[in-house]
């Protein structure tokens, strides 16, 4: 009898450690949570028990976890502290509307330092008060936050304050397939800045009215950066796509396919880059005359503003294929359909049409 047991638990110890490496190495799988205008807070948030807010559903989630929300308007300024995913139910984005009215000086969506792998699609983000478009966002991410993905989402009359706003440095942003239109005189579109940035693409987007600038990526480096196929329109401001610093460091960067119209300063204005550049297919026209006396550009390539961590000399841009028309100046200043300072460009195949110089 005592051999037979000392056969079985001999015989047992394989079986036991692979039941004990099943169940100690198999992840988590991330959970879903609800939320509807007809629920409830005290609910579990399952799909037949939804939370009422979409800030009762972030603190009961874990990191990972999938918040579904259902149409209707929120009114409430959500705090993000963890990974996950939100979305609303319909890819109607105009059905889900985290609305601001009422709330006083606050941001759509906050990402609290440091969070990372942060999801928002499907959403309208509207009616959110900023004291200015680096301080506030209809999604403002704090600092730290790599991989963010925005995808069809409208960020609509928020003022004062920028469509998204994050601060880098950060590695990982996509912002794809949205809307974008605030207003006010700090309003701004899409804008990162500050610390090395990387891996970020901005395409297919709707960029209007924003105020200052549509797309910006200032005060420090940048590399393997995509802004691509978006539609921009800006009455006034510095810029339609602004970026700082670039280099081939991560992987290259092109600024390629968009539409750009308006009366910014630039149309598309690149300071300060260190090589790995394509600015191709642009379509760029100054279309309102607006009281800014300074010079303007469709497309420009310098030294501006630089920082310790830019270049000296900019270099290494391609420029190619681009359509620009109409930067003209009224003021004793001038208007240029392409000004280029630095080495090692290329030039070539582009069209300017009743530009200044």
């Amino acid at each position: 009898m005592e051999k037979y047991y000392a056969k079985v638990r001999q015989e047992s110890v394989p079986y036991l450690f692979l039941l004990f490496f099943l169940f100690t190495t198999v992840p988590l799988l991330a959970a879903d949570l609800y939320v509807s205008p007809s629920g409830n807070d005290a609910n579990s948030g399952s799909i037949g028990s939804p939370k009422l807010t979409i800030q009762a559903a972030i603190a009961a989630a874990s990191a990972g976890d999938v918040i579904n929300v259902s149409a209707g308007t929120y009114n409430e300024s959500l705090v993000v502290d963890k990974s996950l995913t939100l979305q609303g139910v319909s890819t109607d984005k105009s059905l889900q509307i985290l609305d601001g009215t009422g709330l006083g000086t606050k941001s759509g969506i906050v990402l609290n330092s440091g969070v990372t792998n942060v999801t928002i699609k499907n959403f309208t983000i509207q009616k959110f008060t900023g004291g200015s478009g680096n301080s506030h966002g209809g999604i403002y991410g704090t600092d730290g936050n790599n991989n963010i993905t925005v995808t069809n989402v409208a960020l609509l009359d928020n003022s004062n304050a920028s469509g998204f706003y994050a601060n880098g440095p950060i590695s990982g942003v996509s912002i794809t397939n949205s809307v974008v239109n605030n207003s006010g005189p700090g309003a701004r579109g899409i804008v990162i800045w500050n610390g090395f940035k990387q891996n970020i693409t901005i395409s297919n987007n709707q960029l209007t009215n924003n105020n200052c600038c549509g797309i910006e990526l200032q005060d420090g480096t940048a590399s393997n950066v995509a802004i691509n196929n978006n539609t921009i329109d800006i009455s006034g401001g510095d810029n339609g796509i602004g970026v700082s610093g670039l280099s081939n460091q991560t992987g290259p960067n092109t600024i390629n396919n968009n539409t750009i119209t308006g009366g910014g300063r630039y149309g598309i204005e690149i300071k300060n880059p260190a090589g790995g550049v394509t600015v191709s297919g642009n379509n760029v026209s100054l279309t309102i005359q607006n009281s800014d006396l300074r010079d303007r550009a469709g497309i420009a390539v310098f030294r501006r503003g630089k920082q310790a961590s830019n270049v000296d000399v900019p270099n290494g841009v391609t420029v190619t294929g681009n359509t620009v028309t109409g930067y003209q100046q009224s003021s004793t200043s001038e208007g240029f359909g392409i000004v280029i300072e630095g080495t090692n460009h290329v030039v070539t195949g582009n069209t300017l049409t009743n530009n200044e110089v």
